[in-house]
């Protein structure tokens, strides 16, 4: 029998979704080519729930409840797309980052909580447009 491998996962962030399934998104394009591209090679995307919910409360607010079901079913029906709840232990080590970069304002307690959860599993990419996670050690995809 030989070895299974493990597909390389990527963390999935709001701003990606954005610009997936906005096409007048002006990073929508560099979305599209990079899933198509990551899917051929068999990466898979890890999607938190709080950034599920940051994406679809917002995409509520800016085009309606019908459309932010139609995407969460269609994320949660994904085969590529894995969801991941977060822990107590995320929470507790979002919130020291929260306070920890008071002095930068672009890192918000959803980008701190996405960084406790890409610690706790390991992962070091993420798709993502925000160059906060940079700033954080992560690499930034595409």
């Amino acid at each position: 029998m030989g070895r299974r491998i493990k597909p390389e996962v990527i963390y999935l962030d709001t701003s990606a979704l954005i610009a997936l399934f906005n096409s007048r998104d002006r990073n929508h394009g560099a979305a599209v080519e990079f899933l198509s591209r990551s899917l051929e090679e068999g990466r898979v995307f890890l999607l938190s729930r709080p950034v599920l919910l940051e994406y679809l409360n917002g995409l509520a607010k800016r085009v309606g409840k019908g459309i932010a079901r139609e995407q969460y079913e269609a994320l949660k029906s994904s085969s590529f797309v894995y969801l991941e709840r977060e822990t107590e232990e995320d929470w507790s080590r979002a919130w020291e980052l929260f306070f920890k970069y008071h002095d930068q304002r672009g890192i918000d307690l959803f980008d701190s909580l996405s960084f406790a959860i890409m610690e706790r599993l390991g992962l070091r990419k993420a798709f993502t447009f925000d160059h906060d996670f940079e700033i954080h050690g992560f690499e930034k995809l595409p």
